[in-house]
């Protein structure tokens, strides 16, 4: 079968077989897809119908992230469109990301930048916090939070989290404690995000949530923009120690204005948590073998492989 892959950087075109190319999904009106049966996107693309239906004979989608909320799912299923994402490429690459943005915000390694590049090598200024015997609360409990509260474990953090569905058996072999959401916001030194993007969690930090945090918090998100209230954000920008952030809401129309960026506090990496070389090469074995256990499936008449596949 023809497949494409779209968003392809330098790095994961090494390890990817079949056409790849670099510019999205939106722009396919420049290449000639009436026989392709399957595509490979990333979250930058919008699969919607209006892209979906320049595909005439598109059987299989493969997104090659965890998150599937770029995807108009009820037109896949309409269409008979198989869509598959890839559970995990590596939760510890985004745990490690996200205490990167938590050290180099709480130990000022960016700030003191600016007075050593100018010459002044002194830390007066730039009193930083310890992370042993701070409360840290995790948003969410799946295989990156899990990795997350690992970290936070070799800190000496205390750890407190929130999940819908909680994790008993993790919970007793790590050490940590549910508890309810405004709890978390209202007892955590540390705010961790690592909730999928639905209905439900959209906002989920709003005004309301930010109201019941501590002065000095600080806040790391590494999961979805969405997940947060930009504009509830800036009005209390100021009750906060350090906002480190992968992702942005509507981070698909950033520009150099964005309001966040002047703001001191302010962290922010270009959804880059997941771009390690472990895991570029995890996802391109991943995504491969998607492909080749569609294809085996269908050449020997059997139903479509199970694991990965987005319902």
């Amino acid at each position: 079968m023809r497949i494409i892959h779209f968003d392809v950087d330098r790095e994961l075109k090494t390890y990817l077989s079949g056409e790849t190319y670099s510019q999205s999904i939106q722009t396919v009106d420049r290449i000639d897809v009436s026989e392709t049966e399957g595509i490979s996107i990333k979250t930058a693309a919008i699969a919607d119908k209006e892209t979906l239906s320049l595909f005439p004979r598109l059987k299989l989608l493969i997104t090659r992230t965890v998150g599937v909320d770029h995807i108009d799912l009820e037109y896949c299923k309409q269409k008979g469109i198989a869509v598959y994402h890839i559970l995990d490429y590596g939760a510890f690459n985004i745990a490690e990301h996200a205490f990167a943005l938590l050290l180099s915000g709480t130990r000022n390694i960016l700030t003191t930048q600016v007075d050593i590049k100018a010459g002044q090598f002194s830390y007066q200024g730039h009193l930083g916090i310890s992370l042993k015997g701070k409360t840290i609360g995790i948003v969410g409990t799946g295989r990156i939070g899990l990795e997350m509260i690992k970290r936070a474990k070799g800190f000496e953090m205390e750890v407190i989290a929130y999940d819908v569905y909680k994790n008993e058996k993790a919970q007793k072999e790590l050490g940590y404690e549910y508890v309810e959401l405004d709890e978390l916001f209202s007892n955590s030194d540390v705010i961790s995000l690592h909730a999928p993007l639905l209905d439900s969690t959209r906002h989920m930090v709003d005004e309301a949530a930010i109201s019941k945090m501590r002065e000095g918090i600080v806040l790391i998100n590494t999961a979805r923009g969405e997940l947060i209230d930009t504009d509830a954000l800036l009005k209390h920008i100021k009750k906060f120690r350090l906002i480190g952030l992968d992702v942005l809401e509507g981070e698909k129309e950033f520009s150099g204005d964005h309001p966040l960026l002047t703001h001191s506090n302010v962290i922010i990496t270009p959804h880059m948590a997941f771009y390690s070389d472990a895991s570029i090469k995890k996802i391109a074995e991943e995504t491969e073998r998607l492909i080749q256990n569609y294809e085996t499936n269908m050449s020997q008449g059997l139903d479509l492989p199970a694991e990965g596949r987005v319902e």
